[in-house]
C-alpha cells in the first residue's frame, strides 16, 4: 500500500468516525430519554439535553459529577455493582433506581448500560447508559398495591375509633327523621287535615333519610377493599366536607381549623374517599398531638394552592410538637407510633395513598418551631 493509499484510507476512516459522532449526537439530543457517558468511578462526561427536562440540571451541570451524588441512598450500592459487573458480562438486564431531581424530588429510573473496552489493556474506558424515567410504572406496580393492602388493614383496624363520630353523624338525620315523622302523627291524630302542612313534615323526612342514606353510602366505600375509583372533584370542596365529618371531634377537643383555600384551584381527578382517608387521619394525628403535649391554643392550619401548572399541594400546620429529627427516618416504618394507644399504620398508609395518586407525600420536622406535612396531587389534565 503506498503512501496515497494510507492517506485515503485514514481520511476515510476519520470521516467515519465523524459520521458516528454525528449520528450519536443527532440521536441523543433528539430522544426524550436520556443519553450519558460515564468515567467507571460514574462521573459524566456527557449528558444529552434531555437532563433538563427529566431531572432539572442542565448538562454543564452534571459534567465531571459523580452520578451517586443525584441517587437515593438505597440504590448506590444497587449502581455501582451494576457498574462494575458489566466487565464480564454480555446480557444484562435494565437497572431500577432512584434519582434526585433538582427540585430534592425522587424519580425512579431505568437505564440500560453499555460498556466500552479498552482494545489493549482490556479495561473498562467508559460506561455508558440510555435512561428513562419509569415512575408512574413503578408506582403503578408497588404503591398502588401496598396503599391498598395497607389501607384496607388501617380501615378495619380504625372502625372502633371511629364508631363514636359515625354514630353522632348518623344520628342527626334519624332524629330530624323521627321528629318529623311524630309530628304527621300528632297531626293525623289530632284530626288535623291541612294535607300541606302534612306533605311538607314528610318531604324534609325525605331529604333526611336520603342524607343517611348517602352518609352509609360513604362510610362503606370508606371501609371497602378495591381499586383507586378516581373521579373530578374540587379540593377545596373535598377539604370542607372532610372537616364537617369531624366537626364534633373538633368541638370536643377545642380545636380550630384556618382554611387557606386558593379561589381558583383546578379539578383534580383523585379517588375521594381513599384522599379524605388522608385528610381525617392527619388531622386526628394533629389533634391528638396536642392533647397530648398540652398544648393551651390549639390550632390546625390547612393550606391548598396551585404550585406549578400541573401539581396540586395541600399543606397542614398546627400548633403541636411536630416530629423530631430523631423519629423522621422511622415515621413511615409500619407499626411505628409515637402515641400511648397507636397502630402504627397512619403515615404509611397516607404517603401510600398519595404516590399511589402519582403524588408526594413529605414531613417536615420541627426546626425553630416551625413544622409541616405536606402533600402535592397531579392536576386533571384536559
Amino acid at each position: 500500500m503506498d503512501q496515497m493509499d494510507l492517506s485515503q484510507r485514514v481520511e476515510q476512516i476519520e470521516r467515519k468516525l465523524r459520521e458516528s459522532e454525528l449520528r450519536f449526537r443527532l440521536l441523543a439530543e433528539n430522544t426524550t430519554d436520556v443519553i450519558s457517558r460515564h468515567t467507571p468511578q460514574g462521573h459524566y462526561l456527557y449528558t444529552s439535553p434531555a437532563c433538563k427536562s427529566l431531572l432539572g440540571y442542565t448538562p454543564d451541570e452534571l459534567i465531571d459529577k459523580p452520578i451517586y451524588r443525584y441517587l437515593h441512598h438505597d440504590d448506590i450500592a444497587k449502581v455501582r455493582k451494576a457498574f462494575n459487573r458489566k466487565l464480564n458480562q454480555t446480557n444484562n438486564k435494565p437497572v431500577l433506581y432512584r434519582v434526585r431531581r433538582k427540585d430534592t424530588e425522587f424519580r425512579w429510573f431505568e437505564s440500560n448500560l453499555r460498556v466500552i473496552i479498552n482494545e489493549e489493556t482490556r479495561a473498562i474506558s467508559e460506561v455508558q447508559l440510555a435512561s428513562r424515567d419509569v415512575t408512574d410504572r413503578v408506582l403503578d406496580k408497588k404503591a398502588r398495591l401496598r396503599g391498598q393492602q395497607l389501607a384496607r388493614v388501617y380501615r378495619l383496624s380504625s372502625m372502633e375509633e371511629m364508631a363514636s363520630g359515625i354514630a353522632h353523624e348518623i344520628s342527626q338525620p334519624l332524629a330530624a327523621i323521627v321528629n318529623y315523622t311524630r309530628g304527621c302523627v300528632r297531626y293525623l291524630q289530632n284530626g288535623v287535615s291541612n294535607s300541606d302542612e302534612i306533605k311538607d313534615a314528610m318531604q324534609k323526612a325525605v331529604i333526611q333519610a336520603e342524607r343517611a342514606g348517602e352518609i352509609v353510602q360513604r362510610l362503606k366505600n370508606f371501609f371497602c377493599k378495591g381499586q383507586l375509583i378516581k373521579t373530578a372533584c374540587k379540593m377545596n370542596n373535598v377539604l370542607r366536607e372532610t372537616i364537617t365529618l369531624m366537626k364534633n371531634e373538633l368541638i370536643h377537643a377545642r380545636t380550630k381549623i384556618e382554611l387557606e383555600l386558593d379561589k381558583e384551584v383546578p379539578l383534580i381527578f383523585i379517588d375521594k374517599m381513599q384522599v379524605q382517608q388522608v385528610l381525617l387521619n392527619l388531622l386526628q394525628n394533629a389533634i391528638e398531638s396536642m392533647q397530648q403535649s398540652h398544648t393551651k391554643e390549639k390550632r390546625i392550619f390547612v393550606q391548598a394552592k396551585r404550585c406549578d401548572q400541573n401539581k396540586l399541594e395541600i399543606t397542614l400546620r398546627d400548633t403541636g410538637p411536630g416530629f423530631s429529627k430523631d423519629v423522621m427516618h422511622k415515621v413511615f416504618m409500619p407499626f411505628f407510633t409515637t402515641k400511648a394507644h397507636g397502630r402504627g399504620m397512619g403515615l404509611a398508609i397516607c404517603r401510600s395513598i398519595i404516590e399511589a395518586h402519582g403524588g408526594q407525600f413529605t414531613i417536615h420536622p420541627n426546626h425553630q418551631n416551625s413544622s409541616w406535612i405536606k402533600f402535592s396531587l397531579p392536576i386533571a389534565t384536559e
